[in-house]
């Protein structure tokens, strides 16, 4: 039985200490939690420390906010620093955040295990995923990531286990194309409307086939994608893409129809979804 420390109390967080205590000793740190752990008792306590931290969008400079993981980061490092524990990130960072942590705190061991969970079912979905991403530097350290959850999962999921630049980009990758998929559904829809044609009924023999399946082509009550995952990683992720001089036209179309289509911009009032700049500039 492990110590775990599960640093932020949000959906992601809940989830993730939850799942583990079923087979592990959990210690939560948040200032929304009543009986939290202080951070110097997570780090002396705990092999394993869990980041589960809001990472919200400037949307309109297309930029991740990494301000709240880079300070409880640069609290933790010179506690576990040259220690038996690790730093895991399951925040939605964009690819390469990893990376410059572990070259700015050296001597402290870094990895990456993005979450795929949805907020509606987040604690079964932890407990049933289709895959676990392990992203770490070290070995070792990636195989004992590994084995905390095979004490939950046992051993039909599915663990991949790589460096932390790849861990990251599969989250965005994974978010992006589901985003991606509702607008092209919702084109098609309209299409089908246009010609008379049931769309449910084609959705049904289109996603019968394995390559493609009908998740996220279903009709919802709002045209588009909103919610606190979607938009943020669409437009963090086409940031980091311009910056390298990456032209992801796809997704920009997507995202472009999207600001188009959708009726209700929900992430715009989100606690996590959009940093608090933006807030206050709407208010």
């Amino acid at each position: 039985m492990a110590n775990i420390g599960i640093i932020g109390w949000g959906v992601v967080g809940q989830a993730t200490g939850k799942g583990f205590k079923k087979k592990h000793n959990v210690f939560w740190n948040s200032p929304h939690k009543e009986d939290s752990t202080s951070i110097k008792d997570v780090a002396d306590k705990c092999e394993y420390i869990f980041l589960c931290l809001p990472t919200p969008a400037d949307f309109q400079n297309y930029k991740i906010d990494l301000s709240i993981i880079n300070k409880v980061v640069s609290d933790f490092a010179p506690l576990v620093k040259g220690r038996n524990k690790a730093l895991i990130i399951k925040s939605t960072v964009v690819p390469g955040t990893t990376a410059k942590f572990a070259k700015k705190y050296p001597g402290v061991k870094f990895a990456m295990n993005p979450e795929f969970l949805t907020e509606i079912n987040a604690p079964w979905d932890f407990l049933h995923p289709d895959r676990v991403v392990i992203g770490a530097y070290d070995e070792d350290v990636a195989n004992k990531i590994a084995r905390l959850h095979r004490d939950i999962l046992g051993y039909k999921v599915k663990i991949f286990i790589t460096d932390p630049t790849t861990a990251e980009l599969v989250k965005y990758m994974s978010n992006t194309f589901m985003a991606t998929k509702i607008i092209f559904g919702n084109e098609f829809a309209e299409l089908s409307g246009k010609l008379g044609v049931n769309y449910d009924e084609v959705v049904a023999m289109v996603g019968a086939d394995k390559r493609i399946l009908p998740s996220f082509f279903k009709k919802t009550s709002f045209a588009g994608f909103g919610g606190k995952c979607f938009p943020k990683d669409t437009v963090s992720i086409l940031g980091l893409a311009k910056e390298l001089g990456v032209n992801l036209s796809v997704l920009e179309a997507a995202w472009k129809k999207n600001l188009k289509v959708r009726k209700i911009r929900d992430w715009e009032e989100i606690r996590g979804a959009v940093n608090k700049r933006e807030v206050r500039i709407k208010m």
